[in-house]
């Protein structure tokens, strides 16, 4: 029966053997997943992936299918006059695609309650406009480039989502991230490699992979603009040691003697599981995301895992063709190291053992408290990064001299027009609201008496509208009979009541259908005011529900602000039996604060849990798991002290993001120094600890150095250089993580391996071979030529050095010092029975 080992050569003969067949089949799927890139839907709405049974995304998704909302801005006015002030506002009237411009003006009664502080102070102007139509059509879009041409000469920011474009913006700044990863990726690549050639050979896979990967995104049919834009750099940095690793496999059989096909095939089959273990660690903190309640995780997290996979595809199947293809140039290009030995540095962990640990203790007690209580921005655009957006910039602007608020809808069943009046009156009572807007308060014509809702008279109508009495009683009795309202004529049809835009609407439906016949001008005043009527409407009203949009002063989050938000749900509850909602940033914050512990809690755990297993089960030992997740633990614990000490809020999403991948991926530093010291530790006598420390740092320090290296650079790159706060606080931490999990591996593991050293043994549930006793522990095996059968631990030469658990045969000249299990000699030319087998 063939073991492991025959069956990964098999599979890695016929990968090598039929290389450009996958070569061909890459190049069409490359091709092919061009092509696919532009059918990516990207979601810039992160309330989109709230948990449906939130009021937030419940809210959210009755006003996306029900009403219309209309573009606005805000746009300040800085170093101007009143004057000059106003004479731009009535300009700005004229702009086609501008429903409304709102600036304090004396002379007009529509002020005559507002206080002109709130909209000139300091020498600087605020402006608040509507637009006629939703914020992505043409006239808007042309509406809003018109109103920059026309503030463009004045000190003036421009506070508007209208032509706000958070996508394209990304794409700019992720392709200037890129353009400049490389070189610095490039620069550590070139600086940690045995050969030039094996750079374009990373690069190659890794661009092969990351295409892939962003090609099929649309499987999942719309994806975040978070996993969008860093999907493509972590990518890079989480997975781009895959390629490293199979390329040093390579490298190693090339050194041991054997021709290119052969070294290839060597190296894949030993890669195959060696880099599907290390992916392992790092899938299982993006699978801890997948089960988060706020579901930008899971999209993040379905997004990352196939990356890692399609890195893994792409070494497998892609990348021994390339290095075939490049071998002679590979050959030509070696060199030195540039890596340089870090011996001092072992020497000084091992001279600082005793302190070290407990500093590391004591710091990583204070962290987690600080961590845990830490302050944290649920409303993306309150977070802040190193670069501003002018969307961002005018936001800051703006609200350094006016109080702008946050808007609140509230949304209600249809049909009450009193209820919907009762709540407004009890609205605005309260400090906290500002202006509020819905059908029961929007003035109908030239008329400030009447709001589009009021029941009127024939005679009141008759004011409103413009026309003569006589003709306002004959409307009125048409209305009545065609709704067969009878009881109009017995209580006379003078008294009889009907809302304004009741009778409007009757009135121009008839008009449109011929059955009225009107005058030019009054046909025209009831177009006007039918206009607006449809205007409103289409905003406050659809068949099921009604809307109240309403201006929260005061900050977007925050328990006072929560505490307002509860205070307006529940008055506008109480006139209704049926359920309202409240929707807003405000809410949206609420609700995301809401969800942030458990979502904590369940990637904490779940990520500690997945790595724990995988190492329990790669070093078959109880101690090494928890030596390892404690340091990587206090190294996230401390990246996320840091903010609270320095009293800098962060981005929710990033902590929960980064807590995974800091966890997932740095776990790799440390499994590669664990297996260094372990492999080392059959070499090195027990009593020899300080050697061990000392040669596991100076051995894994070039592998944890690339790795380590391109995630850090990338993370600050991501952090500084991107203009989208939430990515930028995302980056940042995911640098700095980095930084702390590399530098706690380099000091803190090697320390703590040293320590449990005595208990490693102990604590491990490996199936041992019996130790050799008396005079046999120790034994040398010497051989000029011939046959030995060994079955166990050895270490020596032969044709090349040899360490580790070996059970074989071995024909040639044997240089070897046995440590446990048994050994035979065969006579020469003599086959052992799984020879016979083999031939």
């Amino acid at each position: 029966m063939e073991d492991n080992r025959n069956v990964m050569y098999r599979i890695a003969a016929f990968i090598v053997d039929r290389r450009k067949a996958f070569l061909l089949l890459f190049a069409i799927a490359v091709i092919y997943c061009l092509v696919r890139i532009s059918d990516v839907q990207v979601e810039n709405d992160v309330t989109k992936y709230l948990p449906e049974d939130t009021e937030t995304r419940q809210g959210v998704d009755i006003m996306d299918s029900e009403f219309e909302t209309h573009g606005s801005a805000k746009i300040l006015l800085a170093n101007i006059t009143y004057d000059q002030a106003l004479i731009v506002a009535k300009g700005l009237e004229d702009i086609d695609g501008i429903d409304t411009v709102k600036f304090y003006d004396e002379n007009n009664e529509d002020y005559k309650d507002d206080a002109l502080e709130d909209y000139y102070r300091d020498s600087a102007a605020l402006i608040t406009m509507s637009f006629d139509e939703d914020e992505d059509t043409e006239l808007s879009q042309k509406a809003i480039a018109d109103v920059r041409e026309y503030v463009k000469d004045y000190d003036s920011y421009v506070f508007t989502t209208v032509d706000l474009d958070e996508s394209a913006d990304l794409k700019k700044d992720v392709l200037f991230i890129l353009s400049v990863a490389v070189f610095v990726i490039l620069a550590v690549l070139i600086f940690t490699s045995s050969t030039y050639a094996e750079v374009p050979i990373f690069m190659i896979t890794f661009l092969t992979a990351a295409i892939l990967n962003k090609g099929t995104n649309y499987i999942f049919g719309t994806v975040s603009f978070i996993s969008n834009s860093v999907d493509i750099i972590l990518q890079l940095a989480l997975a781009i040691d895959y390629a490293i690793i199979m390329f040093h496999r390579y490298m190693e059989e090339r050194d041991n003697g054997l021709e290119p096909r052969e070294a290839m095939i060597t190296a894949l089959s030993k890669a195959i599981i060696e880099i599907s273990s290390s992916s392992l660690t790092t899938m299982s903190g993006m699978v801890a995301l997948v089960f988060m309640q706020f579901k930008i995780g899971k999209d993040l997290g379905l997004v990352l895992c196939k990356s890692i996979l399609f890195s893994m595809l792409s070494v497998f199947l892609f990348m021994p063709a390339l290095i075939m293809w490049f071998r002679n140039n590979i050959e030509k290009t070696r060199h030195r190291s540039f890596v340089p030995k870090i011996t001092a540095w072992g020497k000084i962990i091992v001279r600082t053992r005793h302190v070290l640990p407990i500093v590391f203790v004591i710091v990583t007690v204070f962290a987690f408290r600080l961590s845990s209580t830490a302050t944290y921005i649920f409303d993306k655009y309150t977070a802040r990064g190193p670069k501003k957006t002018p969307y961002v910039e005018a936001k800051d602007r703006i609200d350094e001299t006016f109080e702008t608020g946050n808007n609140l809808a509230i949304i209600l069943p249809k049909g009450d027009y009193e209820k919907e009046a009762s709540i407004i009156g009890d609205l605005k009572r309260r400090e906290y609201v500002g202006d509020v807007l819905a059908l029961a308060n929007v003035e109908v014509g030239d008329n400030k008496e009447y709001v589009l809702t009021d029941s009127v008279t024939p005679r009141e109508f008759a004011e409103i509208a413009d026309v003569d009495v006589g003709l306002a009683k004959l409307l009125y009795t048409v209305y009545a009979q065609d709704k067969e309202i009878y009881g109009a004529f017995i209580d006379g049809i003078d008294e009889y009541r009907v809302p304004v835009l009741d009778l409007i609407d009757f009135i121009y439906d008839k008009k449109e259908a011929g059955a009225f016949n009107l005058s030019d001008r009054q046909s025209k005043d009831l177009d006007d005011i039918h206009e607006q009527i449809m205007t409103a409407r289409v905003q406050l009203e659809s068949e099921d529900h009604s809307r109240i949009i309403l201006n929260l002063k005061g900050k977007v989050e925050g328990e006072e602000t929560y505490s307002e938000v509860d205070d307006i749900r529940t008055m506008a509850q109480s006139y209704y039996k049926d359920r309202i909602y409240v929707v807003g940033d405000p809410t949206a914050a609420a609700d995301l604060s809401g969800s942030f512990s458990n979502d904590n809690l369940v990637i904490s755990i779940l990520t500690a849990f997945f790595v724990g297993v995988i190492l329990l089960f790669t070093f078959q030992s109880i101690s090494l798991p928890f030596i390892l997740l404690i340091t990587i633990q206090g190294s996230i614990w401390i990246n996320f002290a840091i903010p609270n000490i320095t009293n800098t809020p962060l981005y929710f999403l990033a902590y929960l993001i980064v807590c995974s991948i800091q966890m997932g991926a740095t776990i790799d530093y440390a499994i590669v120094i664990t297996n260094r010291y372990m492999t080392l530790r059959q070499e090195i006598t027990i009593t020899n600890r300080k050697e061990l420390v000392i040669r596991s740092l100076n051995e894994s320090f070039a592998t944890i150095m690339t790795s380590g290296t391109i995630l850090t650079i990338c993370g600050f790159l991501v952090g500084n250089l991107t203009s989208n706060a939430v990515i930028s606080n995302m980056g940042d931490a995911l640098g700095k993580g980095t930084l702390l999990s590399i530098a706690m591996v380099m000091t803190i593991l090697p320390q703590l391996l040293y320590f449990f050293d005595p208990i490693l043994d102990k604590s491990s549930f490996k199936v041992k071979t019996p130790e050799l006793s008396g005079s046999l522990a120790g034994t040398a095996l010497r051989k000029t030529a011939g046959t030995m059968v060994v079955n166990g631990t050895i270490n020596g030469y032969f044709s090349g050095y040899l360490i580790g658990e070996f059970k074989g045969t071995m024909n040639g000249d044997i240089d070897i010092t046995l440590r446990r299990g048994s050994n035979k000699d065969l006579p020469d030319g003599k086959k052992t029975e799984e020879d016979k087998e083999e031939s």
